[in-house]
């Protein structure tokens, strides 16, 4: 799988679920300055297949975390003893 763009994020980025409750829900990846949405398919019939690619997603970024934070180089304040 080759990618033509990577982003990286700034220092503001966050994500989260845009549209709770409403009947445009989307999964919103603020990268400061850029953002990505990812929108659910419009025929309900496609949403398994979305279903899945939103728990690839999550469980992707699960495993990065992890990765990213085994091999960090500075602990964070929540790793310092007190």
């Amino acid at each position: 799988m080759a990618f033509n763009a990577m982003w990286k994020p700034g220092r503001q980025a966050v994500a989260g679920m845009q549209g709770n409750g409403s009947a445009n829900p989307a999964l919103v990846i603020y990268l400061d300055p850029d953002s990505l949405a990812i929108l659910p398919p419009s025929d309900p019939a496609a949403w398994p297949g979305f279903i899945r690619l939103l728990r690839q997603i999550r469980d992707s970024a699960g495993e990065l975390a992890v990765f990213l934070d085994k091999h960090k180089a500075v602990p964070d304040d929540d790793t310092r003893p007190e």
